[in-house]
């Protein structure tokens, strides 16, 4: 859950709004200036503690956020802290928007870089698997995966456009 924002100071406001790069206008994504973290969001300190500058920035333009609610970006941009591109949303909104945005694409079968069956491998097994006389425990030994993955290409799993 996100820390709420207490009552700024008009000095605290100044100084938020001294770390924002707004020289391409109101349309443009304002950039923070100050603080940001490896993950590309900007930090302000307020009374020795620290807030998400676009939740500031978000909090100071439309006041209140709710409780275990989420400052989205339109723009996808991080560090923009301009009210007019920042929305209030649930996580489950967060990750619908990132859906849509294509942004959050999950990788299955041999699209994901750190599979270790191939469309191939995991046809034989099922096929081996179905003809009898095999455990999951040795076809998890030759194909050097655990037998949970054997069952679960067995059951259909991620490769379910696989036959059976």
């Amino acid at each position: 859950m996100a820390k709420r924002i207490p009552k700024l100071h008009l000095t605290q406001i100044n100084r938020f709004w001294a770390q924002v790069d707004r020289s391409g206008g109101p349309d443009a994504c304002w950039l923070w200036t100050g603080f940001v973290r490896p993950n590309g969001y900007g930090n302000f300190g307020v009374n020795y503690k620290e807030y998400k500058a676009h939740r500031v920035s978000y909090f100071l333009e439309h006041g209140r956020i709710d409780n275990d609610t989420l400052i989205l970006h339109h723009c996808d941009v991080r560090s923009c802290v301009n009210p007019a591109h920042l929305f209030q949303g649930t996580p489950k909104d967060n990750s619908q928007d990132a859906v849509r945005k294509g942004r959050n694409t999950r990788l299955f079968g041999e699209q994901n870089g750190k599979a270790k069956l191939t469309r191939v491998a995991v046809l034989k097994i099922r096929r081996l698997y179905k003809a009898g006389g095999v455990f999951q425990r040795t076809l998890a030994k030759q194909f050097g995966v655990s037998e949970a993955t054997i069952s679960y290409v067995i059951s259909g799993g991620r490769w379910k456009k696989l036959p059976p």
